[in-house]
């Protein structure tokens, strides 16, 4: 795993994590659903299913809800790993740009707006730091 991978380990759990709830918002609408008829397969008679047919979303449901509980259980210390790596940073700036970036999600030209620059110094102090700890 290369730095930029590593710092952005947040904000990819953040959007699992959020997939996840959008999963189970739907697997949830899926729930309250019942299925219709299907005409177009041929008809085959064997054991009926004493299951019902929405009980499939609902275990969706729940496996999502399970992992969303994992990942929210796991943000605070992944968070705390990134922000620990951009600290070792000697230079505010630097850290400045890398947290804006991976703890905040900026953009390029909104970082380059709350730090009075350009967005080509915000890419280049960007480079600079990610080289800095290790690219």
């Amino acid at each position: 795993m290369d730095v930029k991978e590593y710092l952005l380990q947040y904000r990819d759990a953040v959007i699992k994590m959020d997939k996840l709830k959008k999963d189970v918002e739907y697997y949830n609408q899926m729930s309250y659903s019942l299925p219709g008829m299907n005409f177009d397969q041929e008809r085959v008679d064997g054991t009926k299913k004493m299951e019902a047919p929405f009980s499939k979303w609902i275990h969706k449901a729940l496996d999502c809800e399970l992992k969303i509980k994992e990942i929210q259980k796991q943000l605070p210390t992944i968070k705390e790993t990134v922000i620990n790596l951009i600290e070792t940073i000697d230079d505010v700036e630097l850290k400045q740009v890398l947290m804006f970036r991976y703890i905040v999600w900026l953009s390029w030209s909104e970082i380059a707006q709350k730090m009075f620059i350009s967005p080509t110094t915000v890419r280049r102090w960007h480079h600079k730091a990610l080289n800095k700890l290790g690219r």
